[in-house]
C-alpha cells in the first residue's frame, strides 16, 4: 500500500485531529515487541478470517468497472484494517479497546473527474465493529466485506459521503500466496515480514451510487489482498 503524504498538525481537520490523539495515547504504554513470523502453511478458509494475535492487519480491494448504461467509468477501492492495541490488552473493562477496526473507501469518477473518499474508525464490540477469526468477516457501522463460503465470493457494502458501493468479487482463479509460501519478506530483519495472499482478476459487478449523478449498474474486475504482520 501507498503511503499517504503528511499533513502538518494544525491543517487536520479537528475530528481527524482527535482521532490521531486517541490513537497516540492507545498505542503508548505497553508496547510489546515484535516476533518474528514463522513459516506456515496457510489454511483456508480460517485465514481469509482475521488474526488478533498479530498487530497489524488488512483487506484491501482495489479495481475498476464500467456502467452497463452509458459506459462510464470508475475505480473504487475499499480497504478494512485491524490493529491491535497493546495497552489494552490486559485491561478487564468490557470497553478496553483491545482491537480497533478501520475502513477508507474511495471511487474515481472518471467522467467527472472527481475522487470522492471516506473513512471510519471503532474499538471491536457492541455490534459496532468486528473482524470474524472463521472466515473474511469485517464490519464497521454500516461498512462490511464479507466472504461467501460456498461459492468464495466478497461482498462489500461501503455507503459514504457523496457516494456509494455495493459491489460483488467473484474469484476466477486460485489464491495466490506471495514471497515464500505466503511468507513476504519486507526487509532483512526476521520481524520484517508478513502473511501475505492476494486473489487476483475477480470479476466486480453491483452498484456504484455518485451523489448527484444518480446509482449505476457495474461491472470490471478487482484485485484483493489480505495480510497480517506483527511488525
Amino acid at each position: 500500500m501507498c503511503s499517504p503524504r503528511p499533513v502538518a498538525p494544525d491543517r487536520l481537520l479537528p475530528g481527524r485531529r482527535r482521532t490521531l490523539g486517541l490513537l497516540a495515547a492507545l498505542a503508548g504504554g505497553a508496547w510489546r515487541p515484535a516476533r518474528a513470523l514463522q513459516p506456515r502453511t496457510l489454511v483456508f478458509p480460517r485465514d481469509h478470517g482475521s488474526h488478533p494475535d498479530l498487530r497489524t492487519e488488512w483487506w484491501y480491494i482495489t479495481g475498476s468497472a464500467r456502467a452497463a448504461q452509458g459506459g462510464r467509468r470508475f475505480g473504487f477501492q475499499i480497504t478494512f484494517f485491524r490493529s491491535r492495541v497493546d495497552a489494552a490488552q490486559d485491561l478487564r473493562s468490557a470497553f478496553a479497546a483491545r482491537q480497533l477496526v478501520f475502513a477508507h473507501a474511495a471511487v474515481t469518477d472518471l467522467q467527472g473527474r472527481r475522487l470522492l473518499h471516506d473513512q471510519r474508525i471503532a474499538r471491536a464490540g457492541f455490534g459496532i465493529a468486528q473482524a470474524g477469526e472463521a472466515d473474511t468477516d469485517v464490519r464497521l457501522r454500516d461498512w462490511s466485506l464479507v466472504r461467501n463460503a460456498a461459492d468464495g465470493s466478497y461482498r462489500a457494502e461501503a455507503p459514504g459521503e457523496g457516494f456509494a458501493l455495493s459491489l460483488r468479487f467473484a474469484p476466477t482463479q486460485p489464491v495466490l500466496l506471495q514471497g515464500d509460501a505466503g511468507l513476504s519478506r519486507k526487509g532483512p530483519e526476521a520481524v520484517q515480514a508478513s502473511h501475505y495472499y492476494s486473489q487476483p482478476q475477480l470479476e466486480a459487478a453491483g452498484r456504484i451510487a455518485i451523489e448527484g449523478q444518480g446509482r449505476f449498474e457495474v461491472r470490471g474486475r478487482a484485485w484483493l489482498d489480505h495480510e497480517w504482520s506483527e511488525a
